[in-house]
């Protein structure tokens, strides 16, 4: 169902549509779609010319526009208030220079979100509907108190203010409307609106008509289309509004895939239905071909039966030769999924790049891998790790769809034997080379199961003592050669 959360400094409500009327509510149902107002005083307006542009130049002229007024922000905007795509117009840069209140309400929520629109912008786009050029809109709540100056169709000015006197009614009154009057007055000293503008209150303007009549403030009837109704009251025109998803929407696509990708599922079937309805009233015979494939997959689910039966043949005739068949599958299983398990050439040329990522004196002269073999030994004479045994039974069999946490302990880790060298700038002072091994000694160590078996920095914390007798630094080899465990353990895949 179609559910609005309106965010504004003091808190945070939902509200949910049924029976064409809006009406409060804890949380959100799993099931409803969700329209997020934010009524906030980080909210920003500024307009500006839109020329004539198309395709990627306007999309450039705009992304560099909300650059400058947004910088930090990934909530923002730019909907066109006047002209169209084939006539240079005006644009609104808007959003909200910080989105916090925005995401801790959004990260707890696990509904498809449409959008979210800033309030100044949709009352804005409301006003516009009306066909109301001038106007200095107010919209009250509890706590604040929403001000958007409009000229000639387009916001100049919008301000959230406090409202500091909420224990007293009478005090509140007058709080708004000196912030009414003072937004007035600015308004004028900056020559941005005339004094005659009018005034239209989306609240109940009766305790503070006769201070505006006073002030020589034009306060103009509410419209049939802004009226309150149910819960929502004064916001019920406004929450209707947005849900048809208008101009001015800030959320990035990322917080709105899941509604992205609900769109394109229901356009999805609706062109399936639309495709299969024209098949069988324009094309009779196209439908008779239809029904053939259908049949066609009717024989090859047969066929799947039949494999499924020679399948199970096969393994009793396993079972026969007194071998297990669940050893055979495991075994092929293991296999495939071990060879997928092995890592590529340039997964271990990226781990000796990030060795020497920090060392801009050094490249590489030489490297070389391989997976030792049962028997082996690492790096010309090290012990290495035997490898499972072909007749050991090893579980592969997770729930169907899922994957395993963990790997089970009958299957041992793989190890690679990797070895490389490197060249060092002749102009490179001893003491330097001997700190660059240490940093290359250290980076490959930080990573969780190497073995370094050959090091170069073992040799020059020699040199390290004053006075000592140790090997020359200059005729240390620079070469490492060490065990990698396998990134990923052989382990059955969804």
């Amino acid at each position: 169902m179609k559910t609005v959360l309106f965010i504004n400094a003091s808190g945070a409500r939902y509200y949910r549509r049924e029976n064409r009327i809006w009406q409060a509510i804890e949380m959100p149902a799993p099931g409803d779609k969700l329209w997020v107002i934010a009524n906030l005083p980080e909210e920003t307006l500024e307009a500006f010319n839109l020329p004539l542009l198309f395709g990627r130049d306007r999309s450039d002229f705009l992304e560099r526009k909300l650059a400058a007024a947004l910088p930090r922000s990934a909530y923002r905007a730019a909907p066109l208030i006047s002209g169209n795509y084939f006539r240079p117009g005006q644009a609104v840069a808007t959003g909200l220079t910080s989105a916090e209140a925005v995401t801790l309400q959004l990260d707890k929520l696990d509904v498809p979100i449409a959008g979210v629109w800033g309030m100044a912008m949709l009352l804005t786009l409301m006003v516009s509907r009306l066909a109301i050029q001038n106007v200095i809109v107010v919209q009250p709540s509890i706590h604040y108190l929403r001000i958007l100056a409009i000229k000639q169709g387009i916001p100049v000015l919008t301000r959230c203010v406090r409202r500091y006197s909420e224990n007293s009614n009478n005090g509140d009154n007058d709080n708004v409307f000196s912030e009414i009057l003072r937004t007035r007055q600015h308004l004028e000293n900056s020559h941005l609106m005339e004094g005659d503008t009018p005034l239209l209150y989306l609240g109940d303007a009766s305790p503070i008509s006769a201070h505006l009549i006073d002030a020589g403030l034009n306060l103009l009837p509410l419209p049939e289309a802004l009226t309150p109704k149910g819960g929502a009251a004064y916001l019920h025109p406004l929450f209707e509004f947005v849900t048809q998803s208008p101009r001015g929407q800030l959320a990035p696509l990322l917080l709105r895939a899941r509604n992205f990708a609900d769109n394109l599922r229901k356009a999805a079937y609706l062109g399936i239905a639309a495709s299969l309805l024209s098949v069988i009233v324009l094309g009779e015979e196209d439908f008779r071909t239809l029904l053939r494939l259908h049949g066609r997959g009717q024989a090859l689910n047969a066929d799947l039966q039949t494999a499924s039966a020679e399948s199970e043949r096969l393994a009793a005739k396993i079972s026969a030769s007194g071998t297990d068949p669940d050893v055979v599958r495991q075994a092929t299983r293991f296999a495939a999924l071990e060879m997928e398990a092995a890592p590529s050439p340039a997964t271990l040329m990226q781990f000796v790049a990030s060795a020497i990522a920090n060392q801009p004196q050094v490249r590489i002269k030489t490297l070389n891998f391989r997976f030792p073999f049962t028997g082996d030994r690492y790096c010309q004479g090290h012990s290495v790790i035997e490898l499972p045994l072909v007749n050991q039974k090893i579980d592969l069999s997770p729930l169907s769809g899922s994957t395993p946490d963990t790997t089970d302990a009958s299957a041992p880790q793989r190890f690679t034997e990797l070895q490389f060298s490197i060249l060092v700038t002749e102009d490179t002072p001893p003491a330097t080379q001997i700190e660059i091994r240490k940093g290359i000694t250290a980076a490959l160590k930080s990573h969780s199961g190497v073995q370094l078996m050959t090091d170069p920095a073992a040799f020059s914390l020699i040199n390290t003592l004053k006075g000592g007798i140790g090997m020359d630094s200059g005729q240390v080899e620079n070469l490492w050669c060490m065990s990698v465990p396998w990134a990923n353990t052989v382990k059955e895949q969804p």
